[in-house]
């Protein structure tokens, strides 16, 4: 692996891509921010929801020349190798997208504080780090390492899936969310009716809490970890076949 190759592609992105990125994005970002802050400062959901789906959709945007035949076989002859090119797009997926959305909503949120400090001093009385707190749940690790798999699932779909590979994640999703639901409740209600006394079952259900075994703490970062390292690992053989 080349560091000199990786620099070249993303120079190369950046010199084919920032506008679309700025102004499409950063911008559209940063005056959501600012609009939500103006009219409704203490809802900031949606900020957080839009700064979601675009960072887990923009590595369908990386890859976006192996969806389109005629773009396909221009990007698969850069003289870079399949790693080089698939450890570029997890820099720029991870950090500077991730960084980039962060900054917009971080101005777009002091511009608002400033404009509301002006014609209504005194209705904001919380610090701007509390206001960033409050919009980012930047305290809690196990929302950051969410994003981060959510990235990763969706890394590995852009380089698997030929067209609309977010609509294809989203409906796979669906699918085997919707299945694993069915199979879990099953397998749930088939042990309760077999390892709880009737007299329960036929009393408060929260009773059977003491018999129904919990995840432990550590469970859901092990996962999401296990989920980051394994969607790489097949982003990396799945673009070894695509060059192939």
């Amino acid at each position: 692996m080349n560091i000199k190759n990786i620099i070249k592609l993303i120079k190369a992105y950046f010199y084919e891509n920032w506008q679309n990125d700025v102004f499409y994005n950063f911008v559209i970002v940063m005056a959501l921010s600012l609009f939500t802050m103006l009219t409704s400062p203490f809802t900031k959901g949606t900020i957080f929801l839009v700064a979601f789906v675009l960072i887990i959709y923009y590595p369908c945007r990386v890859f976006s020349n192996l969806h389109r035949p005629s773009s396909r076989i221009h990007y698969l002859m850069i003289p870079a190798t399949n790693s080089e090119k698939v450890v570029t797009g997890m820099l720029l997926a991870n950090v500077y997208y991730v960084v980039g959305i962060f900054l917009s909503t971080l101005i777009g949120l002091v511009l608002g504080c400033v404009i509301l400090d002006i014609v209504k001093p005194g209705v904001i009385d919380i610090s701007i780090y509390e206001l960033i707190k409050n919009t980012f749940p930047l305290s809690n690790a196990l929302y950051i390492i969410i994003i981060y798999s959510s990235i990763a699932v969706m890394f590995f779909a852009a380089i698997y899936f030929k067209k609309s590979p977010f609509w294809k994640l989203m409906l796979t999703g669906f699918i085997v969310t919707l299945v694993f639901g069915v199979i879990m409740a099953g397998t749930e209600w088939l042990n309760v009716v077999s390892a709880v006394p009737a007299e329960i079952r036929n009393g408060n259900y929260y009773k059977v809490e003491h018999y129904i075994t919990t995840s432990k703490d550590w469970f859901p970062y092990v996962a999401c970890c296990a989920t980051i390292v394994y969607f790489y690992a097949m982003s990396f053989l799945r673009m070894r076949e695509t060059e192939a």
